[in-house]
């Protein structure tokens, strides 16, 4: 069993790794672990976990892990990344390992969020909702980008506002951690990851870690 450490920005992708993500790799012998980042310390020490990532909180997080576990990768969202001098996820993933320069360590950067993932399957959502609004809406933005790891990165057009838009629809509240977790379940990994190249290659990376990375030929979904 390979045992991977993955840093994660708060509540939303700790949900989708604990009930997404964990059981999946564990088809190919390998056992992850995420963990919030800490971001501060109130008065009595205690410690306040998520949120206001930037390059010298993950050089400290990543730093505490890799002592204990095979290999350590992050899940971070691009569009929140706070003090980037670079608008290339690329080069902030660069950035990062030169950072930490240490081979155990995967640095991988969500372009732009979260809820990039929950664009993968419009369809699904015909039969969430019990209509074809939101389905409709979905597959217009896709349309217009193409690639939904390319549905852009500002205040009001961002992935999770998009999400927020498309659930008003039908009046209801979108919901990050509930609603997040819960729909990348439904979606599937398998569908995900078609639909998502970056998303993909990253987890063809941690696969590739476990000697038993060719026992499931079914997985295999290039880029």
């Amino acid at each position: 069993m390979i045992r991977v450490a993955i840093s994660v920005e708060g509540p939303t992708e700790l949900e989708f790794c604990k009930k997404v993500l964990v059981p999946y790799l564990r088809n190919y012998t390998i056992e992850m672990t995420p963990i919030v980042v800490t971001t501060s310390k109130d008065r009595c020490g205690r410690k306040n976990s998520g949120g206001c990532i930037n390059k010298d909180r993950v050089k400290n997080e990543v730093s505490k892990l890799l002592y204990s576990y095979d290999a350590v990768t992050t899940f971070y969202d691009f569009y929140g990344f706070s003090k980037r001098d670079t608008d290339s996820v690329d080069e902030l993933e660069e950035q990062l390992y030169n950072l930490i320069n240490n081979p155990k360590f995967i640095p991988y950067i969500q372009k732009y969020e979260f809820e990039t993932l929950l664009f993968s399957k419009p369809e699904y959502y015909e039969e969430y909702f019990g209509n074809s609004k939101v389905t409709n809406k979905m597959n217009e933005i896709i349309t217009q980008f193409q690639d939904i790891e390319l549905i852009n990165d500002s205040i009001e057009t961002s992935p999770s506002k998009r999400m927020e838009q498309l659930f008003q629809l039908n009046s209801e509240k979108y919901d990050k951690v509930f609603h997040g977790e819960g729909i990348a379940n439904d979606i599937g990994m398998e569908t995900i990851c078609k639909h998502t190249k970056r998303f993909n290659n990253w987890i063809d990376i941690l696969i590739q870690l476990s000697d038993n990375s060719t026992k499931n030929s079914t997985r295999l979904i290039r880029k």
